[in-house]
């Protein structure tokens, strides 16, 4: 599996844990503390995958949720 494929897992599971739609600061943020050296635009590239794949949804400017 490579490194950007661990990167969407983990933002998946990230979003799975929260009941709302969170933005990337928040995942960024998150993924820091799991020792994921990600900024925000590498956050938004990597879920503008995930919702190609119809793996999440944007919410607004409220965020993203998982599908």
């Amino acid at each position: 599996m490579s490194e950007s494929e661990h990167r969407m897992i983990e933002i998946l599971r990230i979003l799975n844990v929260q009941e709302k739609p969170i933005g990337s600061k928040v995942i960024a943020d998150e993924l820091k503390t799991k020792g994921y050296n990600l900024g925000e635009r590498a956050v938004r590239y990597h879920m503008q995958i995930l919702d190609e794949k119809g793996y999440t949804e944007r919410k607004g400017y409220s965020g993203r949720v998982i599908t």
